[in-house]
């Protein structure tokens, strides 16, 4: 289990590809994790690793595999919970908040989507207006899963930065891009998530209509929303690590294309786990961990 705690000292070592996993360096973070002492990080030595073969391409599994490794690394390492936790907060707050304004006023907003069943029975009227309430509850929630990664990404941009950073450093062979200051990247990271959140969306509204649908919309259509939206939304989870390797929004779709698998994968499970209320909340940099973690993957680099 990765836990923090003073410098540790080197690992003997292991035989087979067995290789050190991240630590903390003084120099990374000034968090202290008591007096005098700095925040490191273990070697993951007991952490599965999140794919069977380092030859082998990996697969969905191993994507999500590397989601969980990225909480356990992350809740493992109290020294960076305040650079991660406070931002994610503060966008679980007000998306929470309009979420609640939203369901005080079903009724009237599946009233207003629906004008032309004023005429019709009060058994058929009240029917459809309760279908479409779920399809509109459900909307709101995938709504509220994009808008929570994309607001706690452009919040806490300089903090994830800080501890994606610290990874790269950790695990050794850092990408040329990562020295840049947050207010550089800042500008140009709020416009591209701004944009792959409309682009997200513009995907959803077939779906979201589809949604409407009785039975479909309530079964088959989430399915595909949760699989569609966790892809793109890995997109968004992986932007600090790419573009220290100088992608951008256009190349980071290009390579989340060519590796779909593993970042379906990553991307499906963070949308799920952004559905559990609290676990959200360390979901998020646990994602930027697991995310960093993912990249080095594949691209060849270490990242155990």
């Amino acid at each position: 289990m990765i836990r923090l705690g003073p410098p540790a000292m080197p690992a003997r070592p292991v035989r087979r590809r067995c290789a050190r996993a991240p630590r903390l360096s003084p120099s990374a973070g000034r968090v202290r994790a008591g007096a005098g002492r700095f925040a490191t990080i273990r070697p993951m030595a007991t952490l599965p690793p999140a794919h069977a073969s380092r030859g082998a391409p990996p697969g969905a599994g191993a994507g999500a595999g590397y989601l969980a490794r990225g909480v356990r690394v992350f809740l493992g390492t109290p020294g960076v919970w305040l650079l991660g936790l406070v931002p994610v907060l503060i966008a679980a707050l007000l998306v929470l908040a309009l979420l609640v304004l939203l369901v005080a006023n079903l009724d009237a907003v599946a009233t207003w989507l629906t004008p032309f069943a004023d005429r019709w029975s009060a058994g058929a009227r009240t029917a459809l207006r309760d279908a479409v309430g779920v399809a509109v509850v459900l909307a709101a929630v995938l709504l509220a899963v994009l808008s929570f990664a994309t607001l706690a990404n452009i919040i806490g941009q300089p903090f994830f930065e800080r501890i994606s950073d610290r990874v790269e450093r950790d695990l050794g062979d850092p990408p040329p891009g990562i020295d840049q200051p947050w207010w550089r990247t800042l500008p140009r990271a709020t416009v591209e998530s701004l944009v792959l959140f409309a682009l997200i969306l513009g995907v959803n509204l077939p779906l979201f209509v589809l949604g409407l649908t009785p039975v479909l919309g309530q079964t088959l259509v989430p399915a595909v929303q949760a699989v569609v939206s966790g892809y793109l939304l890995s997109v968004e989870l992986l932007a600090i690590p790419l573009e220290r390797r100088g992608l951008h929004l256009r190349g980071r779709l290009r390579f989340a294309w060519s590796h779909r698998g593993p970042v379906t994968g990553f991307g499906v499970a963070a949308f799920l786990l952004f559905l559990v209320p609290l676990a959200n909340v360390v979901a998020m940099p646990g994602a930027v961990v697991g995310g960093t973690l993912l990249v080095r993957r594949l691209t060849g680099a270490r990242d155990r």
